[in-house]
């Protein structure tokens, strides 16, 4: 990992989280509407905040480990691989209190894509909707205390600024 590796890696996640924060915001919109087909509007934005993270996860995975493998369990692994702290590679990116709400959106967003005959159930939009919000709103915290920890730990790899 080099300095300009870390910056594109962190432009990355901005964009990544402006992108969320838009899909929030037609998320919210989309629960307010009256129409019965609102639920689906808003699982298609749960399952774009999810991908859109899943995408920054792999970003992580791909600039400081050089390679990631995409067989049997490579969601699960995915997310495990990024509350790891990988000791003289990279801090761990996220905290374990967001796990279990980084679980369910993936279960949702599985639920989404591949079930084809499925009435959606309001409690579980809603609730699902309620986790992309959490995670959208600590996303950008998550970033910085990762991007901060390892510019003080590894400052010299870095380079000069």
């Amino acid at each position: 990992m080099d300095r300009i590796a870390l910056q594109i890696l962190e432009d990355s996640w901005e964009h990544d989280a402006r992108v969320m924060r838009r899909a929030v915001a037609t998320l919210e919109s989309r629960l307010r509407e009256s129409a019965d087909s609102r639920w689906a509007a808003a699982a298609f934005e749960i399952n774009r905040i999810f991908n859109i993270l899943e995408k920054a996860f792999e970003r992580l995975c791909e600039a400081f480990e050089n390679h990631l493998q995409k067989t049997g369990r490579y969601h699960d692994t995915l997310i495990e691989r990024v509350t790891l702290e990988l000791k003289g590679i990279r801090p761990a990116f996220l905290p374990t209190h967001a796990v279990r709400d980084v679980r369910e959106l993936k279960g949702f967003r599985h639920l989404f894509r591949h079930a084809y005959d499925l009435d959606l159930d309001p409690v579980r939009v809603t609730a699902a909707a309620e986790q992309a919000t959490r995670v959208v709103a600590e996303f950008d915290g998550w970033c910085k205390t990762f991007l901060a920890t390892v510019r003080d730990r590894y400052r010299d790899e870095l380079g000069p600024p």
